[in-house]
């Protein structure tokens, strides 16, 4: 069994800015994942420990590497845990966190702004938030709307009361409590007048509409394809898409039909070709057809990503007397990684107690 050192504190991040690691979305980033150990920072795999942690911050990889501190630099790595030239000193201005073709977004007095790989300002210090680029195009706000740029810092869309990034090329946009859906010229595919769902962005060429109150799905022409008699539902991947009905959760294909019962408390997307539910207080893997991936079952368990998931088994347990006025569910157990076969990569060596929010 391959397992970690019984001392390592495992912390999987949100290893993609644009797209957290363990979310309802297809895992979006390449891997490998950052991981915790003594205060240290390195990075894992499926196949265990990819790059030894000694670093003092870690970020997410992209295509141009990942951003880490030690105690003499920063900079980007590659995969073999290399410094790319050139590298700065730790703890200087317009540091960078997340670059994606050649730019980061930087903060500087409260504005952002983006920066190249030498820290060099390219578009100056301007919006109120800005989000890495994507295929030529980056989502900022200024005064409460959201709008695309170029890499110019042209603005490239109208502006819009909120903005989500763009999805098989479609981007959704809110205008005031409806969603539409724009083309990278800014021009509407889709104009607002829909409700939105928890599945708003595009994949697999479908995307959720609610009609009435109820959820089904349109194609990139606004035509709806699954009649909206679903509660709520999440994107499509590996052909499948989790709905839920009243209060239970299952699985429809791209024609409409259900293809694994709705019978479960929740349901997770298809990720790396499997998907996590719960079920009679238990969280397991399934595969497209609904049975187990592998026999082992958990309290809770996320969608896999860079060929690891993040699980906990726990059980009910009391407050800590410091905090019994604090009515949230109390939990005592452990956290744990796994690989695709179920089994730990790391787990912790005694048991932690941790809560929800204080009700």
């Amino acid at each position: 069994m391959k397992v970690f050192p019984r001392h390592v504190v495992l912390a999987l991040v949100q290893a993609c800015l644009v797209l957290p690691v363990f979310s309802q979305s297809p895992c979006g980033t390449p891997g490998p994942i950052p991981f915790q150990d003594h205060g240290k920072w390195g990075y894992l795999s499926g196949a265990g420990i990819a790059i030894a942690a000694r670093f003092d911050f870690a970020g997410p990889f992209t295509a141009d590497g990942a951003v880490v501190c030690d105690s003499t630099q920063c900079g980007l790595i590659d995969r073999n845990g290399k410094f790319i030239p050139p590298t700065w000193l730790p703890h200087r201005r317009l540091f960078p966190q997340h670059f994606s073709e050649g730019l980061s977004p930087a903060i500087e007095d409260g504005k952002w702004g983006y920066v190249d790989h030498k820290r060099k300002i390219v578009i100056p210090f301007q919006f109120d938030h800005a989000y890495p680029f994507e295929s030529g195009m980056a989502r900022v706000f200024v005064d409460k709307k959201a709008f695309f740029i170029n890499k110019q810092a042209k603005r490239m869309t109208p502006s819009f009361d909120w903005a989500y990034d763009f999805h098989e090329g479609l981007a959704a946009v809110q205008v005031r409590d409806k969603v539409g859906y724009i083309q990278r010229d800014g021009s509407y595919a889709i104009p607002p007048i829909h409700h939105s769902a928890s599945g708003i962005d595009f994949a697999e060429g479908l995307v959720a509409d609610r009609v009435k109150g109820k959820v089904g799905f349109m194609d990139r022409t606004g035509k709806i394809v699954i009649q909206p008699k679903y509660d709520d539902v999440f994107p499509f991947s590996g052909g499948l898409a989790p709905v839920e009905l009243e209060g239970k959760w299952g699985y429809v294909d791209k024609a409409g039909n259900l293809a694994i019962p709705i019978q479960y408390q929740f349901a997770h997307v298809f990720s790396e070709g499997v998907a996590s539910v719960y079920l009679d207080g238990k969280a397991y893997y399934i595969k497209p057809d609904g049975s187990p991936a592998f026999p082992a079952t958990f309290n809770s368990a996320m969608p896999f990503c860079g060929g690891v998931a993040s699980v906990e088994t726990y059980h009910a347990t009391e407050p800590p007397p410091e905090l019994s006025g604090c009515r949230a569910g109390w939990v005592k157990g452990k956290h744990a990684v796994i690989d695709h076969e179920g089994t730990y990569l790391w787990r912790d060596a005694d048991e932690q107690t941790w809560h929800g929010p204080c009700l």
